[in-house]
Formats: structure tokens, C-alpha cells, sequence
């Protein structure tokens, strides 16, 4: 006799299907969340390692600008001495121009020429006089030039005929009076000329003293 099942298995079988798959989308959704928490986690991470890093990048770049202000700073102080030290060289070289100057212009003066004039702008000595001829000028060109103290030197004027030392003109009173017309002297026909040198001395140079300065710095 065939057995007849009059439960209502479709319906517990139904029930049972339903639950199964509420149990699956709980886990998938527990599965989602867990796997979203673990991405926050993980790229959240990774945000305060990058802010940690920009703020250590951040503090170093200000260690070095003020290592750079310092550099800055220690360079221009070696500037500084290196000038002050030029300088100091500058007035040791000099001291003993002045001396070696004058005594190698009274050396280089020829007879029968003389200055009335002398002056000096920065390192350019203008001597102003007269001489006998401008043979004896050419005379001190060359003996100014030859000196270790001065060179470069140059006529920058000549002339003859000098008009202050020409024959003052004779009046008519002054004849009357009995007085004698001005004398002659050789130097009515000395010509008057203004040469120009240079001054020059062993200092040494700043590029030189920079160099060595460089060095021991």
C-alpha cells in the first residue's frame, strides 16, 4: 500500500530555503563591512603616515632654510674680513709710496725743467712746469716711466710763446719816468707743458687676496 505524505513539507522547505538565505545575505553583509573597515583601516593608515612624513618633510626643509640663513650669513662675514683684510693690505702696501714716490720724481726731473704745479687724483699725478724744449719733456716722459713707483705717463699739453712771461709793454709814462723795460730771461722761451702717470705700487690685488683668503677659510 503506496504511503501518502499529507504534511506540509513544500511550506517547511520553503521556511527552511528562506532562512538559509537570510543567514547568507547576513553574512555577506558582515563579510562587506568587515572588508570595508579593513580598506578605512588600511588607506587611513596610510593618510597619517603621508601627514607624518609631509610634517617631517615640512620640519627638515625648515632646518635647512635656517642652515641656509646661517650659511648665508658666515658668507657674507667672509666677505667682510676679506675685505677689511684687502684693505689693511692695501694701506701696508701704500705706506711706503708716498716716500719712494717723491724721491723718485726728484730723480726723474732733467736740468733746465721745473714744476710750478703738482697734483694728484686717486693714482694720476698732473705735474704742470716749464722746460728748455720739449726734448727735455721727452726727457721726463721717459724717466718718469722708468721709475717702479710710476708709468703710463703722457704729454697731455705743450705749448711755447708763454703769455705771462712776455715782455711787458712799455708806456708812455713809464719812459718819461726814466724807469727800464723788464729784462729778458731764458725762460721767456721755455715751453710750458702738463704731462700725466700713474701711480703704481706691489699691492697685492683682491682677486688674489680672495683667492687665498678662500683657502685658509
Amino acid at each position: 500500500m503506496a504511503r501518502i505524505n499529507l504534511l506540509p513539507w513544500r511550506q517547511e522547505e520553503r521556511e527552511r530555503r528562506n532562512k538559509e538565505f537570510m543567514t547568507l545575505i547576513v553574512a555577506v553583509t558582515l563579510l562587506t563591512l568587515l572588508a570595508a573597515f579593513a580598506s578605512w583601516s588600511y588607506f587611513n593608515n596610510e593618510l597619517d603616515e603621508q601627514l607624518d612624513a609631509n610634517a617631517l618633510i615640512e620640519q627638515e626643509n625648515t632646518r635647512l632654510d635656517t642652515a641656509l640663513t646661517e650659511i648665508d650669513s658666515l658668507e657674507q662675514r667672509r666677505e667682510d674680513i676679506i675685505s677689511r683684510m684687502q684693505v689693511i693690505q692695501d694701506l701696508q702696501g701704500r705706506r711706503p709710496v708716498p716716500v719712494r714716490l717723491w724721491d723718485d720724481l726728484a730723480k726723474a726731473i732733467p736740468p733746465a725743467l721745473y714744476l710750478n704745479n703738482l697734483k694728484r687724483e686717486g693714482d694720476t699725478l698732473t705735474l704742470t712746469g716749464l722746460a728748455d724744449n720739449p726734448n727735455i719733456v721727452s726727457s721726463l716722459i721717459r724717466n718718469l716711466d722708468n721709475s717702479k713707483w710710476m708709468g703710463n705717463s703722457a704729454v697731455s699739453n705743450i705749448q711755447q710763446n708763454i703769455s705771462a712771461y712776455e715782455a711787458a709793454p712799455v708806456l708812455n709814462n713809464t719812459v718819461n719816468t726814466g724807469e727800464q723795460a723788464r729784462p729778458v730771461y731764458p725762460e721767456d722761451s721755455y715751453v710750458q707743458f702738463v704731462v700725466t702717470t700713474r701711480v703704481q705700487s706691489e699691492t697685492p690685488t683682491a682677486a688674489d687676496t680672495g683667492a687665498g683668503l678662500g683657502g685658509a677659510l
